[in-house]
């Protein structure tokens, strides 16, 4: 991290103050990217790029300089476009005319969606993290490696936290009511092996019981409610129970001897 830091030119950890990512259809290789930051130093961003990506290209849009390259995602080759909107607001998308129309909207000279759209309806301007997908195709559904939207008309989950506590709220409009039961028995398999795993161990106890789910039709929901401190006791004890090997008993490093032999 410290060394990424240094080739940024910032720490990602520290200095990204938000991320949005959409798309405004399904398929094929789309979507674009607002990275929110403190501070970025540009000619270190350009720097690693020019480190990465020797071959690649500008172009003008306005005011503002298109960065192109080509990258591997998923072990496919994918075009990809950049550039500085601001001092503190990076754009990234897989379709250069996204990227101009995300930019074209950031100048207000196209509108953007409306604070009434549907996309944005019941969710926090201050959530922690939001997700959704509406009006998910027939055809996009059955070729899709997602297993929610595969399943899914519609998907939203949505995380806040508001004086200590955080709340999080998974709501899935099914294809069926077989598919939402199907659901639930995930959920409630994951939270059953959990408490079978950790039923020792009384914060994690705790964060689970805060996990609720239920169905209504085709509907499926599942809510989540537990305090920050909760959830940071919870994860502090599965992270030291995790050194611990169900089979072998305590974690050995690499140069350690294991049951006889170098592990």
């Amino acid at each position: 991290m410290k060394e990424l830091s240094e080739k940024l030119g910032m720490n990602p950890m520290e200095d990204v103050l938000g991320v949005t990512l959409y798309s405004n259809r399904y398929g094929g290789q789309i979507g674009v990217g607002l990275f929110y930051v403190k501070n970025l130093d540009r000619q270190k961003m350009l720097n690693l790029l020019k480190e990465k990506h020797p071959d690649h290209k500008t172009s003008e849009y306005g005011s503002r300089t298109l960065y192109t390259w080509t990258d591997k995602h998923h072990s496919k080759t994918m075009e990809l476009t950049g550039t500085f909107a601001s001092d503190t607001l990076i754009v990234i998308g897989a379709d250069a005319e996204m990227v101009k129309a995300a930019l074209d909207v950031l100048d207000q000279k196209k509108p953007g969606l409306a604070k009434d759209a549907p996309l944005l309806q019941g969710i926090p301007e201050m959530a922690l993290m939001s997700s959704r997908g509406i009006d998910v195709p027939e055809e996009y559904r059955k070729t899709t490696k997602c297993p929610v939207l595969h399943n899914c008309k519609a998907a939203t989950a949505v995380w806040t936290e508001k004086d200590g506590q955080i709340e999080g709220k998974y709501e899935f409009a099914t294809t069926s009511e077989a598919t939402a039961k199907n659901f639930k028995a995930i959920v409630d398999g994951f939270k059953a092996m959990g408490e079978l795993r950790f039923n020792d161990v009384p914060s994690v106890k705790k964060v689970m019981d805060g996990l609720t789910v239920e169905t209504s039709g085709e509907s499926f929901t599942a809510t989540f409610k537990a305090s920050t401190e909760d959830v940071e006791a919870a994860a502090k004890a599965m992270m030291e129970q995790k050194m611990e090997c169900p089979f072998f008993g305590k974690h050995h490093g690499p140069k350690e001897k294991h049951g006889g032999e170098k592990k």
